[in-house]
């Protein structure tokens, strides 16, 4: 008994410094959520719509969510750790007018595409940009943007409705209008 107590008590001191580095690093790096949504297709959750700001940088962030993995339209939904994040800029009126030109990209015809730098990465934005496709659709009469990577022969997307991106700019909107005096 008094092995097992030992060993465990030396386990738990060896472990103390690991535990007191990952806190430092976690107060570095927060994300301060200004608007957020939770999007569905079709009765079934897809991805959670996040627009925030890194603290240490200043920088506002568009979180479309964690990424399926498959091809065009069919999508296996497993990985609950990376999100895809597209920078919006380095003001809150920067970040609503990237939004806001994302948002008529709705309007385009049907598979119109156009491409922004973001990254894939956990928890935080990394500087490790990639390209990200941006593809009108329409499903049912709904419009969608997917947002995809490709890697290798898969594409890793993500899908939202109009309506949704709609509810996430208007909460951003109506944010601006609590904080006026936010930069």
């Amino acid at each position: 008994m008094k092995t097992i107590l030992k060993t465990l008590a030396i386990l738990i001191l060896a472990a103390m410094p690991a535990l007191a580095s990952a806190q430092v690093l976690q107060k570095a790096s927060q994300r301060l959520e200004l608007a957020t949504v939770e999007t569905e297709i079709g009765g079934y959750e897809t991805a959670e719509l996040e627009v925030f700001k890194m603290n240490d940088s200043g920088t506002y962030w568009l979180s479309v969510g964690h990424l399926g993995i498959g091809v065009d339209l069919v999508q296996l939904q497993f990985d609950p750790v990376f999100e895809l994040f597209i920078p919006l800029g380095n003001s809150l009126e920067e970040a609503l007018e990237k939004m806001k030109e994302l948002k008529a990209f709705y309007k385009q015809p049907r598979l119109s595409t156009m491409e922004v730098q973001g990254c894939l990465a956990a928890m935080y934005p990394s500087e490790n940009f990639e390209p990200v496709t941006i593809t009108s659709r329409r499903l049912l009469g709904a419009k969608i943007l997917s947002f995809s990577v490709q890697r290798d022969d898969l594409v890793r997307a993500t899908y939202i409705s109009k309506a949704d991106f709609g509810s996430l700019l208007f909460s951003l909107k109506a944010y601006k209008k609590l904080h006026p005096k936010e930069r």
